[in-house]
């Protein structure tokens, strides 16, 4: 069985993405600041940096698993 993998924005880390943006010729901090918006952070003046958004999503789904109360 040959199954195929989609990949979704979700499912995807943070450096991925913004890697993929960059490649696509957006700037650093614009990539950063898109991969930010769509896990629902808001965009920073100077940019997120990759580590800061994979903890955020971390923390998020620490939360999510019930881990840490909300």
């Amino acid at each position: 069985m040959n199954a195929t993998r989609t990949p979704t924005l979700a499912l995807e880390g943070a450096r991925s993405l913004v890697w993929h943006l960059e490649a696509g010729g957006w700037t650093e901090r614009e990539a950063s600041n898109l991969v930010a918006l769509v896990n629902g952070l808001r965009p920073a003046t100077e940019g997120w940096s990759i580590r800061e958004i994979e903890h955020l999503r971390f923390l998020k789904a620490m939360v999510k698993n019930g881990r840490i109360p909300s």
